[in-house]
C-alpha cells in the first residue's frame, strides 16, 4: 500500500478514528496497530508479513536470554547472523551469483551458475536494522528486555516507518510506549504541515523530475550534455524530496499516533563538507552505522590509519546495505574517499577551515558537486550506463548549450536550490506549527492546490523502497 495512494488515505483516517476511542498505548490499542500494521504491510504480501514475524520471535527470544547467559556474546552473535543471514540471502544471493558468473565469463570458465526467483521483501534493510539494534542495545545495557512479545510486535511492525524508515531505535520507541505523551493541537498542527509538506515533495515536486531524471539515465547516449548535467541536478533533488517527503509523512503520521520520531534529514544540500552532508541526510542510518559499526571498529580513537580503515569499511558495506550492485559498493566507495580526504588533509588546511564567506561558499560548492557525483553510480542502473553519464557531461566543453530547455532546466535547478536554502532559514514547518489558524489554513489550502494542479499522470513509487 503506498502512502500516496487514496487507499491509504482511507486506510489512515480509520486508523486514526479506531485508535481515538482506544485507552492509548494500552493492550487494545497495540493489538489494533498490529493488526493495521499486518494489513498494511499484507496489501503488498501477507507471506512475506510472516518473515518479519519470524525474525522478531528470533530477537525477542535472544534478548530474553541476553541478561542470564553464562556467554552472552554468543546470543548477539546468532541474533546478528539470524539478522544479515536473512537479510543478505534475499538482497544479496542473487547478487554473489551474477559476480560469480561474470568472473567465470571473464576467465573463460565452462560454468555458469542460474540466478535463483527471489523476491526482495519490501522494507526489510529497515527492519532488520532496527531489530539488530534492540538485540545490541540489550547486550549493552543500554535497554531492559521486553516482556511483552505484544510491545515488541508493535515496535517492529508500527506501519508509519516500516518500509522506509526513519529508523527508530528500540530505546526511543519503547520509552514512548511506557509513557505515551499527549497529542495536542500543536503536534497535530505540526503533523498535518509534515504531512502535507511530505506529499508535495514527493507528487509535486520528485514524480515530476523523474521524468527528466528518467529519459536522461533510460538512454544517456541520445542526451544532450547540458540536458544530462541537469538531469543529474535533478536527480539529487529528486531523490531529497522523494525521501524526505516519505519521512515528513511517516513522521507527521506517527505524531498523530503519539509517537515523536528522530528527524531524518536537514536540508543536506547546504552541507559545506562531506562529513556535514552525512549529518543532515538518512540521519538515522548514519547514526546506526555509527553507533553501531563505525565505532566497533575503532572509530577514530585508535589513529590516521584504524580510522581511514574503520570510514572506509562503514561507507563501502553503507552503500551495499542500498541495493546489491557493485555500482551502490563505487557509491559508498566514493563517499569513504571524500570522508578520509577531508579527515586527513582538507582539515588540516586553515583557509579552507576558516570562517571566510568565500571559503565557505568554495566548501559548498564542491561538496555539493561531490555529492551529485557520486548520485551517477546510485541512480544509474549499471556501471556502463554510469560511465556513459560520465562521458556526456564531459561533452559539455565542446557542446552547444540549448538556450530554451537548458535554460528552463537551469532556472529550475535554481528554484528548487532556493527553496532547499529559503525552508531552512526561516525552519518554515516549525514556525508554521505554532502560527495562528490562518497561516496554517493557508499552507494547508496551498499544499492542496499544488497537488491538485501539478498531480503528473504516472504513479512512481517512492524510491527506497526498493532497498
Amino acid at each position: 500500500m503506498l502512502f500516496n495512494s487514496w487507499h491509504f488515505v482511507a486506510f489512515i483516517l480509520l486508523v486514526l478514528c479506531v485508535t481515538s476511542f482506544l485507552p492509548r498505548n494500552k493492550t487494545p490499542w497495540k493489538v489494533f496497530i498490529i493488526a493495521a500494521s499486518c494489513y498494511f504491510y499484507g496489501q503488498w504480501s501477507y507471506l512475506y508479513l510472516g518473515l518479519i514475524f519470524v525474525t522478531a520471535t528470533v530477537d525477542f527470544t535472544l534478548a530474553q536470554r541476553l541478561r542470564r547467559a553464562a556467554h552472552p556474546g554468543r546470543l548477539l552473535a546468532l541474533s546478528v547472523v539470524a539478522n544479515l543471514g536473512v537479510l543478505a540471502f534475499f538482497k544479496y544471493t542473487n547478487f554473489l551469483i551474477q559476480s560469480a558468473n561474470g568472473v567465470a565469463l571473464a576467465t573463460d570458465a565452462s560454468w555458469s551458475l542460474t540466478p535463483l526467483e527471489i523476491v526482495l521483501p519490501v522494507g526489510i534493510s529497515f527492519y532488520t536494522f532496527q531489530n539488530m539494534s534492540y538485540t545490541i542495545d540489550v547486550y549493552r545495557d543500554q535497554l531492559a528486555p521486553r516482556k511483552s512479545i505484544i510491545d515488541y510486535a508493535v515496535f517492529t511492525t508500527f506501519f508509519p516507518q516500516l518500509l522506509a524508515g526513519p529508523i527508530v531505535r528500540a530505546t526511543e520507541f519503547f520509552e514512548q510506549l511506557d509513557r505515551p505523551k499527549s497529542i495536542d493541537l500543536h503536534r497535530i498542527q505540526y503533523a498535518l504541515i509534515l504531512i502535507a509538506a511530505g506529499y508535495v515533495k514527493k507528487v509535486v515536486l520528485a514524480d515530476n523530475l523523474a521524468i527528466s531524471v528518467d529519459d536522461v539515465f533510460f538512454a544517456p547516449a541520445a542526451a544532450n550534455p547540458w540536458h544530462t548535467l541537469f538531469a543529474l541536478y535533478a536527480f539529487a533533488f529528486q531523490i531529497y524530496f522523494d525521501f524526505s517527503g516519505y519521512t515528513d509523512i511517516a513522521i507527521g503520521l506517527a505524531l498523530l499516533l503519539g509517537f515523536e520520531f528522530p528527524k531524518n534529514f536537514n536540508y543536506p544540500y547546504l552541507a559545506t563538507s562531506c562529513q556535514a552532508f552525512w549529518r543532515r541526510w538518512h540521519m538515522t542510518l548514519s547514526r546506526w552505522l555509527r553507533d553501531y559499526l563505525y565505532i566497533a571498529l575503532g572509530g577514530n580513537r585508535h589513529g590516521l590509519s584504524r580510522t581511514t580503515a574503520a570510514l572506509m569499511t562503514t561507507m563501502i558495506l553503507g552503500g551495499l546495505w542500498h541495493g546489491a550492485s557493485w555500482n551502490f559498493v563505487i557509491w559508498g566507495t566514493l563517499h569513504g574517499c571524500f570522508l578520509v580526504f577531508e579527515r586527513s588533509v582538507a582539515s588540516k588546511i586553515k583557509w579552507w577551515n576558516s570562517g571566510n564567506r568565500l571559503a565557505i561558499f568554495v566548501r559548498w560548492l564542491i561538496t555539493f558537486h561531490l555529492i551529485c557525483f557520486a548520485w551517477i553510480f546510485f541512480r544509474s542502473p549499471d556501471f556502463s550506463t554510469s560511465i556513459q553519464i560520465v562521458q556526456k557531461i564531459g561533452e559539455i566543453f565542446t557542446s552547444r548549450f540549448d538556450g530554451d530547455k537548458s535554460s528552463a532546466l537551469a532556472w529550475l535547478m535554481v528554484s528548487l536550490g532556493a527553496l532547499h536554502f529559503f525552508m531552512a532559514k526561516f525552519d518554515v514547518k516549525n514556525k508554521l506549527s505554532h502560527a495562528g489558524l490562518w497561516p496554517f489554513s493557508g499552507f494547508i489550502v496551498l499544499m492542496i492546490l499544488l497537488l491538485i494542479w501539478f498531480t503528473p499522470a504516472k504513479t512512481v513509487p517512492f524510491i527506497y523502497f526498493q532497498f
